[in-house]
């Protein structure tokens, strides 16, 4: 059987698919747990659209897009590979009607071999607290929760840290649970 998903490093032709992905998911998952006026600048797809491009160049940026067999993108994984101490996933969203699909593991598993194949052994990120969905999908994958602080782009909300001691296992594990 043919992978459904294939992964690739985002191309400047893709930010505003990536961007479209972001800006559903952080509509339909983060309105009930962040409050309207702090959410409100990540729902504005021009301004998204800018912030990505502007990641997309900065050095040490890795940014992973999930497509499907006809092209389409369906996902990204935003990371930083060089973070200290530890590399850190910015962001993992799946278009609303693709998840529960795998393009998820996908992305986490080769986001977690350029990190290997980088020296880096670990990851960690973080999950707006109350979004369970999420929580329940990194843990599948091995993900520990280690605590919980506020993130630093909005103030009062917090975030649970997952992180990776090693990656190896995410990176090579075949047939694990799919997102």
């Amino acid at each position: 059987m043919t992978p459904q998903f294939s992964i690739r490093d985002a191309v400047a032709e893709d930010l505003e698919s990536v961007r479209d992905i972001k800006v559903d998911n952080w509509a339909e998952t983060y309105r009930p747990l962040v409050k309207p006026a702090v959410l409100e600048p990540y729902l504005d797809p021009p301004g998204q659209l800018d912030a990505l491009r502007e990641q997309l160049v900065l050095t040490g940026t890795s940014l992973l897009v999930a497509v499907d067999a006809s092209g389409m993108v369906v996902g990204f994984a935003l990371f930083y590979p060089r973070h200290q101490p530890e590399p850190w996933m910015e962001s993992l969203h799946v278009a609303l009607s693709t998840r529960d699909r795998g393009a998820g593991t996908l992305l986490m598993r080769e986001a977690a071999s350029r990190l290997l194949a980088g020296g880096r052994r670990s990851l960690r990120l973080g999950v707006v607290v109350g979004n369970v969905a999420a929580a329940r999908f990194y843990e599948r994958l091995g993900g520990v929760m280690i605590g919980e602080e506020p993130v630093d782009w909005a103030e009062g909300v917090r975030h649970w840290i997952y992180r990776w001691p090693d990656l190896e296992a995410l990176a090579t594990t075949a047939g694990a649970p799919a997102e």
